[in-house]
Protein backbone atom coordinates (compact mmCIF):
# COMPACT_ATOMS: atom_id res chain seq x y z
CA UNK A 1 0.00 0.00 0.00
CA UNK A 2 1.82 3.09 -1.26
CA UNK A 3 -0.61 5.37 -3.11
CA UNK A 4 -3.50 6.84 -1.12
CA UNK A 5 -6.19 9.02 -2.67
CA UNK A 6 -8.29 11.39 -0.56
CA UNK A 7 -11.34 13.28 -1.76
CA UNK A 8 -10.87 17.01 -1.29
CA UNK A 9 -13.93 19.26 -1.11
CA UNK A 10 -14.73 22.19 1.14
CA UNK A 11 -17.26 20.44 3.35
CA UNK A 12 -17.76 19.42 6.97
CA UNK A 13 -15.84 16.13 6.62
CA UNK A 14 -12.79 17.40 4.75
CA UNK A 15 -10.56 17.77 7.82
CA UNK A 16 -11.37 14.26 9.06
CA UNK A 17 -10.67 12.75 5.62
CA UNK A 18 -7.39 14.61 5.27
CA UNK A 19 -6.11 13.80 8.75
CA UNK A 20 -6.78 10.09 8.29
CA UNK A 21 -5.23 10.06 4.82
CA UNK A 22 -2.09 11.77 6.11
CA UNK A 23 -1.79 9.27 8.95
CA UNK A 24 -1.96 6.36 6.51
CA UNK A 25 0.56 7.91 4.10
CA UNK A 26 3.03 8.55 6.90
CA UNK A 27 2.61 5.04 8.27
CA UNK A 28 3.31 3.33 4.94
CA UNK A 29 5.78 5.97 3.70
CA UNK A 30 3.54 6.43 0.70
CA UNK A 31 2.25 9.06 -1.68
CA UNK A 32 -0.92 11.14 -1.32
CA UNK A 33 -3.18 11.96 -4.27
CA UNK A 34 -5.50 14.85 -3.39
CA UNK A 35 -8.49 14.64 -5.73
CA UNK A 36 -10.33 17.96 -5.60
CA UNK A 37 -13.99 17.48 -6.50
CA UNK A 38 -15.70 20.44 -8.18
CA UNK A 39 -19.42 19.69 -8.24
CA UNK A 40 -21.17 20.13 -11.57
CA UNK A 41 -24.64 21.68 -11.08
CA UNK A 42 -27.44 20.19 -13.16
CA UNK A 43 -30.32 22.67 -13.44
CA UNK A 44 -32.83 23.01 -16.26
CA UNK A 45 -35.20 25.92 -16.97
CA UNK A 46 -38.29 25.84 -19.19
CA UNK A 47 -36.17 26.06 -22.33
CA UNK A 48 -33.54 23.49 -21.40
CA UNK A 49 -30.32 24.31 -19.63
CA UNK A 50 -30.22 27.90 -18.48
CA UNK A 51 -27.39 30.22 -17.55
CA UNK A 52 -27.61 29.58 -13.82
CA UNK A 53 -25.57 26.34 -13.92
CA UNK A 54 -22.65 28.16 -15.52
CA UNK A 55 -22.66 30.78 -12.78
CA UNK A 56 -22.94 28.10 -10.11
CA UNK A 57 -20.07 26.14 -11.63
CA UNK A 58 -17.92 29.28 -11.66
CA UNK A 59 -18.75 29.92 -7.99
CA UNK A 60 -18.02 26.29 -7.10
CA UNK A 61 -14.73 26.35 -9.00
CA UNK A 62 -13.66 29.59 -7.31
CA UNK A 63 -14.57 28.17 -3.92
CA UNK A 64 -12.51 25.04 -4.55
CA UNK A 65 -9.62 27.12 -5.90
CA UNK A 66 -9.63 28.95 -2.56
CA UNK A 67 -9.88 25.65 -0.71
CA UNK A 68 -6.85 24.25 -2.52
CA UNK A 69 -4.92 27.50 -1.95
CA UNK A 70 -5.59 27.22 1.79
CA UNK A 71 -4.56 23.57 1.95
CA UNK A 72 -1.41 23.81 -0.18
CA UNK A 73 0.82 25.52 2.46
CA UNK A 74 -0.29 22.99 5.04
CA UNK A 75 0.46 20.00 2.82
CA UNK A 76 3.83 21.47 1.91
CA UNK A 77 4.73 21.30 5.61
CA UNK A 78 3.29 17.85 6.37
CA UNK A 79 6.44 16.04 5.29
CA UNK A 80 4.69 13.72 2.83
CA UNK A 81 4.87 13.17 -0.92
CA UNK A 82 1.69 14.48 -2.56
CA UNK A 83 0.10 15.70 -5.75
CA UNK A 84 -3.12 17.43 -6.83
CA UNK A 85 -5.75 16.28 -9.29
CA UNK A 86 -9.20 17.68 -10.05
CA UNK A 87 -12.47 16.31 -11.34
CA UNK A 88 -15.44 18.44 -12.50
CA UNK A 89 -18.35 16.15 -11.78
CA UNK A 90 -20.90 14.90 -9.29
CA UNK A 91 -20.39 11.35 -10.49
CA UNK A 92 -18.83 8.54 -8.50
CA UNK A 93 -17.82 7.05 -11.84
CA UNK A 94 -15.76 10.14 -12.64
CA UNK A 95 -14.06 9.85 -9.27
CA UNK A 96 -13.17 6.20 -9.76
CA UNK A 97 -11.78 7.02 -13.21
CA UNK A 98 -9.02 8.79 -11.27
CA UNK A 99 -8.54 5.88 -8.88
CA UNK A 100 -7.35 3.12 -11.19
CA UNK A 101 -3.81 3.04 -9.83
CA UNK A 102 -4.32 3.82 -6.15
CA UNK A 103 -4.13 1.43 -3.21
CA UNK A 104 -6.66 3.12 -0.93
CA UNK A 105 -9.40 5.75 -1.28
CA UNK A 106 -10.27 7.87 1.77
CA UNK A 107 -13.84 9.18 1.82
CA UNK A 108 -16.21 10.66 4.39
CA UNK A 109 -19.47 9.23 5.63
CA UNK A 110 -21.50 12.00 3.97
CA UNK A 111 -19.93 11.66 0.53
CA UNK A 112 -19.41 14.46 -2.00
CA UNK A 113 -21.85 15.87 -4.52
CA UNK A 114 -24.18 13.38 -6.13
CA UNK A 115 -22.77 10.49 -4.14
CA UNK A 116 -23.76 12.23 -0.91
CA UNK A 117 -27.44 11.82 -1.72
CA UNK A 118 -27.70 8.14 -0.82
CA UNK A 119 -25.45 8.36 2.21
CA UNK A 120 -23.46 5.36 0.98
CA UNK A 121 -20.56 6.91 -0.88
CA UNK A 122 -18.12 4.28 0.33
CA UNK A 123 -20.17 1.30 -0.84
CA UNK A 124 -20.89 2.88 -4.23
CA UNK A 125 -17.22 3.64 -4.79
CA UNK A 126 -16.29 0.15 -3.61
CA UNK A 127 -18.50 -1.32 -6.33
CA UNK A 128 -16.72 0.69 -9.02
CA UNK A 129 -13.09 0.17 -8.08
CA UNK A 130 -10.90 -2.67 -6.89
CA UNK A 131 -9.20 -0.33 -4.42
CA UNK A 132 -10.30 -0.62 -0.79
CA UNK A 133 -12.15 2.30 0.77
CA UNK A 134 -11.39 3.92 4.13
CA UNK A 135 -14.66 5.43 5.38
CA UNK A 136 -14.12 8.20 7.92
CA UNK A 137 -16.91 9.28 10.31
CA UNK A 138 -17.94 12.90 9.81
CA UNK A 139 -17.63 13.52 13.54
CA UNK A 140 -14.02 12.27 13.62
CA UNK A 141 -11.94 15.00 15.29
CA UNK A 142 -8.52 13.43 14.82
CA UNK A 143 -6.70 11.07 12.50
CA UNK A 144 -6.55 7.30 12.80
CA UNK A 145 -4.21 5.58 15.27
CA UNK A 146 -2.73 2.83 13.14
CA UNK A 147 -0.45 1.71 15.97
CA UNK A 148 -3.44 1.05 18.24
CA UNK A 149 -5.87 -1.85 18.23
CA UNK A 150 -7.61 -2.91 15.00
CA UNK A 151 -10.80 -4.93 14.70
CA UNK A 152 -11.53 -7.33 11.84
CA UNK A 153 -15.12 -8.49 11.34
CA UNK A 154 -15.30 -11.66 9.26
CA UNK A 155 -18.29 -13.70 8.10
CA UNK A 156 -16.56 -16.04 5.65
CA UNK A 157 -17.69 -14.05 2.59
CA UNK A 158 -15.49 -13.20 -0.39
CA UNK A 159 -15.93 -9.51 0.41
CA UNK A 160 -14.64 -10.03 3.95
CA UNK A 161 -11.67 -12.01 2.58
CA UNK A 162 -10.86 -9.15 0.18
CA UNK A 163 -11.02 -6.59 2.99
CA UNK A 164 -8.58 -8.60 5.10
CA UNK A 165 -6.09 -9.01 2.25
CA UNK A 166 -6.30 -5.29 1.46
CA UNK A 167 -5.87 -4.34 5.12
CA UNK A 168 -2.78 -6.47 5.82
CA UNK A 169 -0.23 -3.62 5.38
CA UNK A 170 -2.11 -1.58 7.99
CA UNK A 171 -2.98 -4.50 10.27
CA UNK A 172 0.74 -5.27 10.58
CA UNK A 173 1.17 -1.84 12.19
CA UNK A 174 -1.45 -2.47 14.88
CA UNK A 175 -0.47 -3.27 18.45
CA UNK A 176 -3.31 -5.79 18.52
CA UNK A 177 -5.72 -7.27 15.97
CA UNK A 178 -8.97 -8.87 17.07
CA UNK A 179 -10.88 -11.02 14.59
CA UNK A 180 -14.59 -11.18 15.36
CA UNK A 181 -17.13 -13.53 13.79
CA UNK A 182 -20.80 -13.34 14.76
CA UNK A 183 -22.96 -16.42 14.17
CA UNK A 184 -21.55 -17.21 10.72
CA UNK A 185 -22.10 -20.97 10.57
CA UNK A 186 -18.95 -22.76 9.47
CA UNK A 187 -16.84 -19.57 9.36
CA UNK A 188 -13.97 -19.96 11.83
CA UNK A 189 -12.21 -16.72 12.87
CA UNK A 190 -9.24 -18.87 13.82
CA UNK A 191 -8.53 -19.33 10.10
CA UNK A 192 -8.20 -15.56 9.71
CA UNK A 193 -6.05 -15.34 12.82
CA UNK A 194 -3.67 -17.95 11.42
CA UNK A 195 -3.48 -16.08 8.09
CA UNK A 196 -2.72 -12.76 9.81
CA UNK A 197 -0.23 -14.39 12.16
CA UNK A 198 1.76 -15.53 9.14
CA UNK A 199 1.92 -11.86 8.12
CA UNK A 200 3.38 -10.91 11.49
CA UNK A 201 0.21 -9.53 13.10
CA UNK A 202 -0.40 -9.79 16.85
CA UNK A 203 -3.81 -11.39 16.54
CA UNK A 204 -6.57 -12.99 18.59
CA UNK A 205 -9.87 -14.51 17.41
CA UNK A 206 -13.34 -14.49 18.95
CA UNK A 207 -16.62 -16.15 17.96
CA UNK A 208 -19.81 -14.53 19.23
CA UNK A 209 -23.25 -16.11 19.02
CA UNK A 210 -25.88 -14.19 17.11
CA UNK A 211 -28.37 -12.78 19.62
CA UNK A 212 -30.62 -10.81 17.25
CA UNK A 213 -29.70 -7.97 14.93
CA UNK A 214 -26.16 -8.59 13.66
CA UNK A 215 -25.65 -4.91 12.80
CA UNK A 216 -26.47 -3.95 16.41
CA UNK A 217 -23.94 -6.50 17.69
CA UNK A 218 -21.29 -5.23 15.30
CA UNK A 219 -21.91 -1.61 16.30
CA UNK A 220 -21.61 -2.60 19.94
CA UNK A 221 -18.28 -4.28 19.16
CA UNK A 222 -17.03 -1.15 17.38
CA UNK A 223 -17.95 0.97 20.38
CA UNK A 224 -16.63 -1.29 23.13
CA UNK A 225 -13.63 -3.12 21.64
CA UNK A 226 -11.22 -0.23 22.05
CA UNK A 227 -10.28 -0.51 18.37
CA UNK A 228 -9.09 2.58 16.50
CA UNK A 229 -10.41 1.26 13.17
CA UNK A 230 -12.04 -1.79 11.62
CA UNK A 231 -11.65 -3.87 8.45
CA UNK A 232 -14.80 -5.44 7.02
CA UNK A 233 -16.30 -6.65 3.76
CA UNK A 234 -18.78 -4.48 1.88
CA UNK A 235 -22.06 -5.99 0.68
CA UNK A 236 -21.43 -9.67 1.20
CA UNK A 237 -25.05 -10.17 0.11
CA UNK A 238 -26.47 -8.92 -3.17
CA UNK A 239 -26.77 -5.18 -3.68
CA UNK A 240 -30.50 -5.54 -4.37
CA UNK A 241 -31.04 -7.46 -1.15
CA UNK A 242 -29.20 -4.76 0.80
CA UNK A 243 -31.34 -2.03 -0.82
CA UNK A 244 -34.59 -3.85 -0.06
CA UNK A 245 -33.87 -5.19 3.38
CA UNK A 246 -31.10 -2.99 4.72
CA UNK A 247 -28.29 -5.06 6.20
CA UNK A 248 -25.31 -4.88 8.48
CA UNK A 249 -23.16 -3.01 5.96
CA UNK A 250 -25.73 -0.26 5.42
CA UNK A 251 -26.17 0.24 9.16
CA UNK A 252 -22.44 0.31 9.85
CA UNK A 253 -21.82 2.80 7.04
CA UNK A 254 -24.29 5.17 8.65
CA UNK A 255 -23.44 4.69 12.32
CA UNK A 256 -19.88 3.38 12.72
CA UNK A 257 -18.03 5.50 15.30
CA UNK A 258 -14.55 4.60 13.97
CA UNK A 259 -13.01 4.45 10.47
CA UNK A 260 -13.95 1.39 8.42
CA UNK A 261 -11.77 -0.18 5.74
CA UNK A 262 -14.12 -1.70 3.17
CA UNK A 263 -13.59 -3.90 0.17
CA UNK A 264 -16.23 -5.24 -2.24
Amino acid sequence: MKTVMVLIHDDVCQEARLQCALDVVRAVEGHLVCLDVVQMPVIADGFGIGGAPGVMLLDERENEDGNVDRLEPRLANEGVSYEWARVHSQSDTAITDNARLVDLIVVGKRGVGEIAESGSAASRLAELTSAPILLVPTEQTRGVDLSGKALVTWDGSAAADAAIRAAVPLLKLASEVEVLTIGAGDADPGDVAAYLDRHGCKVTARMEAKTGDVSAQLLDALRTSGAAWCAMGSYGHSRLREQLFGGATKTLLAKAPIPLLLSH
